[in-house]
């Protein structure tokens, strides 16, 4: 999700928590008890769109509250907040893990085919960067910025399909990311990495081409080869390994 999006949401829940009217200058100071240092101007500014989505509406110099769509609103945030600390706890052994990736199999298959409807160049070019990045730090330290989950996050905002990008979202949460390296240690051993680059760049040329068809085959075919995989590993002897490098890996709040 975009910085400004998360913004306007984190606002949505503060006022959605209290009684009163937030002013722009307790909705800062709260933002920054909360992680995000924006200036007054700044969180100025997303209170008026606020206003123009329809979201808040100001109360005199006292400041904005909800609106009945601003309710709506959070009350979404609240349930997709939930929905993502359910999932991130339910991976917790090599059946959870290779659940997920069926999931995710079904999911980004079918977003690959929607991006590939209409791709903006600037998303193409992002895609193709990410593929850039990711071919350049293949067996290197900067691999644990994961350039490949960036490339499916990238995916997924090319999607214009809402009920696609909250269910991939939820599956490529950063409370999931623990899961994500576990998965890089896991494919390690089993996969050459050079060819999961050629895999993105497969989707990222069909997408390019305007190929739905393709692009959801090709996302397919990686997610298969990837789920082929882990469990080649587990089968080899390595699924006490896994079991424990899911239970040891530190969960993000």
């Amino acid at each position: 999700m975009h910085d400004r999006e998360g913004a306007m949401l984190a606002l949505l829940q503060l006022m959605s928590g209290s009684s009163d009217p937030l002013g722009t200058r307790n909705a800062q100071r709260e933002l920054a008890r909360r992680g995000r240092e924006l200036s007054e101007s700044s969180v100025s500014r997303l209170l008026r769109e606020m206003d123009a989505r329809g979201w808040t509406e100001p109360v005199g110099t006292k400041g904005r509250t909800l609106a009945v769509e601003g309710r709506r609103r959070a009350a979404e945030a609240v349930l997709t907040h939930r929905a993502k600390d359910s999932l991130h706890n339910a991976v917790r052994d090599t059946k959870d893990l290779l659940d997920l990736l069926r999931a995710r199999l079904a999911v980004e298959s079918a977003v690959a085919g929607d991006a590939a409807r209409a791709p903006r160049e600037g998303q193409l070019e992002r895609l193709r960067g990410l593929c850039v990045q990711h071919a350049r730090v293949v067996g290197s330290a900067p691999m644990i910025e994961q350039p490949g989950l960036q490339f499916h996050r990238a995916v997924v905002e090319m999607s214009t399909n809402k009920i696609l990008g909250v269910a991939a979202e939820m599956m490529l949460a950063p409370q999931l990311d623990r899961v994500e390296a576990v998965l890089d240690t896991v494919l390690a051993t089993r996969r050459d990495e050079e060819k999961v680059v050629a895999e993105h760049q497969a989707v990222a040329d069909r997408i390019a081409g305007r190929d739905p068809v393709g692009a959801e085959e090709a996302m397919r075919a990686h997610f298969e080869a990837m789920i082929a995989a882990v469990e080649t590993s587990i089968v080899g002897g390595n699924e006490v390994l896994v079991q424990r490098l899911l239970e040891w890996v530190p969960v993000n709040d």
